[in-house]
């Protein structure tokens, strides 16, 4: 958009959303305008970057260790923009390696569980866990405050009114496969504490090889002694001795040893590996629960 602007404006937000732009201005006076302004060259055009996604330029704000492999990365949009990443949607990260090489990697911004003070905006977080051997990784464990990285607009198929229309949420993550389920359990969480009746039971079943994998272990803990209707159980294939959970990997008795039978009013989410998924999946239907309720985030 290139306009010239009929009358000077005090402050701009432009909020980027998945089907277009929000543009927000604030009048420096208050007056009525005539019109908008007067359209200028290049007007309405919008040039495609990098086959056909579009793209912004984003500096590295805060890095934060959630453990010993993964990290939160704070990103501030550009200028007066603003983005809103719908509950279930993801971003396509895009930055330069070594060698001058593009690599791009899908990842699910995410948010504090139940603080419902905190809201998307200027700024987008990306809990990320970094493989030793990882292209992508390699450069975000390089990143320090003020570089740059390329951000898409969101992306996903994910409809948050599943969530309004379910009675029942159970969510089977595996590893990072958490990320995706922190704003579903938030979106949950949050409508819960707004109603007092028809509150929607949430249940996490979280797939991890040790205790240190467990990403936000104590944030876990604590919502499940807040919330009555919220509910975590933590399954370790390499639990250690002092381990007294649930061990194994997703199987059909650890299913259905954590899961009630299935109902009409009942949302299943997976995700997390390849294999975990593809596994899991074949596990609830053989188990009778209709794919109708079910959402595998890829």
């Amino acid at each position: 958009m290139n306009i010239a602007l009929e009358n000077p404006v005090k402050r701009s937000k432009v909020l980027l959303i998945e089907t277009g732009l929000q543009i927000t201005l604030e009048k420096s006076k208050e007056a009525i305008w005539d019109s908008l302004g007067v359209l200028l060259p290049g007007n309405g055009e919008m040039t495609p970057r990098c086959g056909g996604m579009y793209y912004m330029t984003c500096s590295v704000k805060t890095v934060e260790s959630v453990n010993y492999n993964t990290k939160i990365f704070t990103l501030e949009l550009p200028g007066a923009s603003h983005m809103v990443v719908p509950t279930g949607h993801h971003v396509r990260v895009k930055a330069k390696d070594r060698q001058g090489e593009w690599v791009e990697r899908s990842y699910t911004p995410v948010l504090p569980l139940v603080d419902s003070y905190h809201s998307e905006g200027a700024e987008v977080k990306l809990m990320v866990k970094l493989y030793s051997n990882g292209a992508m990784s390699s450069i975000l464990s390089s990143l320090q405050t003020g570089d740059t990285v390329e951000l898409s607009l969101p992306m996903g198929n994910f409809s948050a009114s599943l969530l309004d229309t379910s009675d029942h949420v159970i969510l089977i993550a595996a590893g990072s496969g958490f990320t995706p389920m922190i704003k579903l359990i938030r979106k949950v969480c949050l409508r819960n504490c707004e109603i007092d009746m028809n509150q929607t039971t949430i249940k996490v079943l979280f797939f991890n090889k040790t205790v240190e994998d467990i990403l936000w272990w104590d944030k876990l803990q604590s919502l499940s002694e807040q919330s009555p209707n919220f509910t975590v159980e933590h399954i370790l294939s390499r639990g250690g001795s002092d381990w007294t959970g649930t061990r194994g990997r997703v199987s059909r008795d650890v299913l259905q040893d954590h899961m009630s039978p299935f109902t009409d009013n009942q949302l299943i989410c997976v995700c997390g590996p390849t294999e975990f998924t593809q596994q899991t999946v074949s596990i609830l239907l053989d188990m009778g629960f209709n794919e109708n309720n079910m959402h595998v985030f890829e």
